[in-house]
């Protein structure tokens, strides 16, 4: 049988005295305030989320690879993982403290502020990692530490919409943030037609891309002719259909070489590549490398 990449969901999480969970929607953890030693460990190969990942670092150093670009978290430093990335923990000190907040799509609203929302996703994609000021810190810890205690406590009814409460406070700061940085004032709005083609579109590469390649294919999930779904894509990302499935295939297709167990030709079996050749050539057109030779690199 062959070997498959690793996928990280809700079932993978602790369940203990220092983690809460609503189950399949939304986990939390920490080691801010207790002196616990890290329970992250380090990865011999990239695993793929799928769910959104926030990790928090207050103190100490944790080296991580976020789609294969390598990140140094350092105090006040957050990366943030988007469901469908791939993850790896190369390193990470005796000494860190930090929280980690795993939350399924599904648990948030995203009908309303579609644009600033399709921004935030695509600037995620672009700049996974970002320092957080003195402020902004101080005011995500006491966030976090409000919702975990609602969660922890064994008698609360409304942990599930507390908890989308206080995520809600996380985004909009986020969004202040980046609309400060990027000198952008959004007013709310609700999706435009362009908006959720391109969301349903990614959706589906997600859930599609390691069994389909072709644009007819992904155009024909939504209702919609090729070319117009490329030119949608286009418009409202920056870059066409095809980018985005091959960005996903080669994605896996690197974090499954770098797990040396795995075979080539399994892995060829396992981004639906009918022969190794064709594999190699698809591969090569991408990176400027084969197979092998990524899977040789240092």
């Amino acid at each position: 049988m062959p070997q498959e990449l690793v996928k990280i969901d809700f079932g993978s999480f602790p369940h203990d005295e220092y983690s809460a969970q609503i189950e399949g929607k939304l986990f939390v953890s920490d080691n801010i305030f207790d002196g616990r030693p890290p329970r992250v460990v380090r990865m011999n190969a990239p695993v793929q989320l799928s769910m959104t990942v926030i990790v928090l670092c207050i103190e100490g150093t944790m080296d991580i690879k976020i789609n294969l670009q390598e990140y140094h978290l350092s105090d006040s430093t957050q990366a943030t993982m988007l469901a469908g990335s791939f993850m790896q923990v190369m390193d990470i000190s005796h000494d860190f403290r930090g929280a980690i907040i795993a939350i399924d799509r599904s648990f948030m609203d995203y009908t309303e502020d579609v644009k600033m929302n399709m921004a935030m996703m695509r600037k995620t994609m672009d700049m996974p990692f970002y320092h957080i000021s003195s402020e902004g810190l101080k005011e995500a810890l006491q966030l976090y530490v409000l919702m975990k205690a609602k969660l922890m406590n064994p008698d609360f009814k409304y942990k599930a919409q507390v908890a989308r409460m206080y995520l809600e406070l996380f985004k909009y700061n986020g969004f202040q943030s980046f609309s400060v940085s990027m000198k952008y004032r959004e007013k709310p709005r609700h999706a435009s037609r362009r908006d959720e083609i391109f969301e349903q579109f990614i959706n589906e590469v997600q859930n599609n891309y390691s069994r389909e390649r072709q644009v007819i294919f992904y155009a024909d999930r939504l209702c919609i002719s090729p070319k117009y779904l490329s030119s949608i894509v286009h418009e409202v990302s920056g870059k066409y259909a095809t980018d985005w499935i091959d960005e996903y295939v080669i994605l896996e297709s690197k974090a499954l070489l770098k797990n040396h167990t795995i075979a080539i030709k399994e892995i060829c079996q396992r981004m639906n590549f009918s022969t190794q050749s064709l594999f190699a050539k698809y591969f090569k057109q991408h990176t400027g490398m084969t197979p092998r030779e990524y899977r040789n690199m240092p």
